[in-house]
């Protein structure tokens, strides 16, 4: 799973659903996801969604309305949809008819995996499924696993970000942009020179894994920062607080997570480093509310140097 639950959802009158989308957005974004609803009015569109294959794969519940407009019916739906999606979850819903009703169109087409219920009930049935599934991978070592996704995904737009202001400078920029970059890079070399004569002195296993790469994601956050800070960057020096609010709330974090080893015991819910700081499911939870709301303003900053 990841931070995004990604949601097919099939109603011939998508602007009826407004407001259940807004209630699912806000209860799944207190426990740190991003609900991101894929809307579809006919089956001859849903069909061409589930036929495209990274997003079948992605597709994490399916919501079918029972009337579809046009003499089409969502348990016709549905039996599309298990030919070609089996083992996805389903939520059969309407407005007209009863759950008894739904129930028994889906046992007449011989459909499982489905859950039924009336429109007024749809935001509680779909949050339940929804919290049954992410039961299943919130141990913390799923959990960190999710974390750690999410933060790739935010270090190539680093490097995108990166790229893009080095290509709005001149050349007079660009060359110090370069010669700033080298600069980090030397100064790791230092650094790790001195480790390495350090592990010459005082040999251990223990020392070579605290070894570092170059011109770390850390290095690109600082540099980033300082260039939006540039006058020449001034529309969006609101970037300058995200880079610095995701150094300070998230790389430690992630970096405990990435580097502590869980020791099973049922399903793991801590996890120490080795300099004692501990990282439980709560702690994870507003780290996944920190990323979403970050990584939303790393896409806006993104898109800005992009224009």
């Amino acid at each position: 799973m990841r931070l995004d639950f990604n949601v097919l959802w099939v109603d011939d009158q998508p602007g009826r659903v407004a407001s259940q989308i807004t209630s699912i957005k806000l209860r799944m974004a207190a426990e740190g996801f991003e609900f991101r609803p894929r809307q579809c009015t006919t089956i001859a569109q849903m069909e061409e969604a589930i036929s495209e294959e990274v997003f079948t794969d992605e597709i994490d519940l399916i919501l079918v309305d029972w009337d579809l407009g046009g003499d089409e019916h969502g348990e016709d739906a549905i039996e599309r949809i298990r030919q070609i999606v089996q083992y996805k979850d389903v939520v059969f819903y309407s407005g007209q008819a009863t759950v008894v009703e739904l129930r028994e169109k889906a046992y007449h087409k011989q459909l499982e995996g489905v859950y039924c219920a009336g429109r007024a009930e749809l935001v509680d049935e779909v949050i339940g499924v929804f919290e049954s599934l992410i039961k299943k991978v919130l141990d913390l070592d799923h959990t960190r696993g999710i974390v750690m996704g999410a933060t790739s995904d935010i270090d190539y737009m680093v490097n995108t970000c990166l790229t893009l202001a080095h290509d709005k400078l001149d050349d007079a920029g660009k060359a110090i942009f370069i010669e700033q970059a080298i600069k980090r890079v030397a100064e790791q070399v230092k650094n790790v020179t001195k480790q390495g004569e350090k592990i010459k002195k005082q040999p251990s296993v223990e020392a070579l894994f605290k070894a570092h790469m170059l011109f770390t994601s850390d290095h690109r956050l600082r540099m980033l920062a300082h260039i939006l800070g540039m006058e020449s960057f001034a529309e969006h020096s609101f970037g300058v607080a995200t880079v610095n609010s995701y150094r300070e709330g998230v790389v430690g974090s992630r970096n405990t997570l990435g580097h502590a080893v869980l020791v099973p015991n049922g399903k793991p819910s801590t996890v120490v480093d080795d300099a004692g700081q501990v990282v439980d499911l709560d702690k994870m939870r507003e780290l996944r509310k920190l990323i979403l709301d970050l990584r939303t303003d790393f896409r806006a900053l993104l898109e800005g140097l992009q224009r």
